[in-house]
């Protein structure tokens, strides 16, 4: 099992790039793939076949900031969705990352920031969840809108989208950080496990 994470990107410091992968996600794939490999990309190329790509949280989407780490992220993100649909590899975004995939695929992101924090969730799919609350770290939410090409899976108690599929496609979302909770950790590697066999 190879898996490539796309990092978050800051500026700390004019003229500064910085790129980073917190430790809980390294240890949380660890967890849900044994022996699995794991490299982390800021390159525009794709060297090696891949199982699965991770789009981390971290950054705000492009349209919603004009800082200089935030544009190298979205075209970073857009390069490697690119790839992953024409090499037919599995990607999942968290947070951040999901919200990319969302914009990629019409779907609105609303700005609440009454939405961080702990919420419960509505399993509305066939994937075995075994909690039914998680914590956010996003300011802005997915609508629950209409769509033809995306799988709906799980919602928050406000109704927004907290996990999805995109249809007929090997592309998966989940806007918590499942890597970050801290009670029920087993249960959360469980879902993502069954989350990437779905979406593969």
């Amino acid at each position: 099992m190879k898996i490539i994470i796309i990092p978050k990107i800051t500026e700390p410091y004019t003229n500064q790039l910085e790129f980073s992968v917190e430790k809980n996600l390294l240890s949380f794939l660890k967890k849900c793939f044994k022996n699995c490999k794991i490299d982390i990309s800021v390159n525009f190329k794709l060297k090696k076949k891949y199982n699965l790509i991770i789009l981390s949280g971290g950054n705000l989407i492009h349209k919603y900031s004009k800082k200089e780490s935030d544009i190298f992220r979205s075209k970073l993100d857009t390069y490697f969705f690119n790839q992953a649909i024409k090499n037919e590899i599995p990607i999942i975004g968290i947070c951040h990352g999901g919200q990319f995939l969302a914009t990629k695929h019409k779907l609105s992101l609303i700005k609440d920031k009454k939405h961080v924090g702990s919420h419960k969730l509505k399993n509305i799919s066939k994937i075995d969840i075994k909690f039914n609350f998680v914590k956010s770290f996003h300011n802005y939410k997915i609508k629950h809108n209409k769509s033809k090409v995306i799988e709906k899976l799980v919602l928050a108690d406000d109704k927004s989208i907290e996990c999805f599929k995109v249809k007929n496609k090997k592309i998966g979302a989940v806007i918590w950080h499942p890597e970050r909770e801290n009670k029920k950790v087993k249960e959360q590697i469980f879902f993502f496990k069954n989350l990437y066999s779905y979406i593969k």
